[in-house]
């Protein structure tokens, strides 16, 4: 009897468990009635500042926000629906490690919006602090990439995949 009654805990405790997580992340945006309201409070959300956005980049009808939170760099989507404007990270923060002499380095990730919106984010980050600008190649036109704050991060949304594009700095 002793072992039945501690099943039925385990298995009533997971199900309150599961429930949890689910209500959890279909509510975890909170709503906003403008996009600047839901920048404010995704950032107190990551207990970033204000003063830590790189920049906000519209693209394919979406907004983005690139900024730096604790030495590595976040990627946010403005959510947009009829219940207003809200804040959505769902890539973790990300820093780049060094091994040897690299003046710079890259990364990429995809990011299905909650639209329905696909979208390859590439983010790098400078060594070299002469390094101001990146060259962006392969998405169809030539583009350059300005090198923001003192991380040295630099980010492209683009279409295609992320492994297709060629990055080079360009050395003043």
């Amino acid at each position: 009897m002793y072992c039945l009654g501690k099943s039925i805990y385990v298995v009533i405790s997971l199900c309150l468990m599961a429930f949890v997580v689910g209500c959890n992340q279909k509510s975890a945006i909170e709503w906003h009635d403008s996009k600047e309201v839901a920048i404010e409070s995704g950032l107190k959300q990551e207990e970033a500042e204000r003063e830590s956005i790189l920049s906000i980049e519209e693209f394919e009808g979406e907004t983005f926000v690139f900024y730096e939170y604790m030495g590595g760099l976040g990627v946010a989507n403005i959510v947009e629906s009829e219940k207003g404007y809200g804040w959505k990270r769902s890539q973790p923060y990300n820093d780049f490690e060094v091994d040897g002499e690299l003046t710079y380095s890259t990364s990429g990730f995809d990011i299905v919006t909650e639209t329905g919106v696909a979208v390859s984010v590439l983010i790098g980050k400078t060594f070299d602090s002469s390094i101001q600008e990146m060259k962006l190649l392969g998405d169809g036109t030539e583009r350059k990439l300005k090198v923001y704050g003192e991380n040295g991060f630099f980010y492209a949304l683009h279409k295609i995949p992320s492994d297709t594009i060629v990055v080079s700095p360009i050395i003043n």
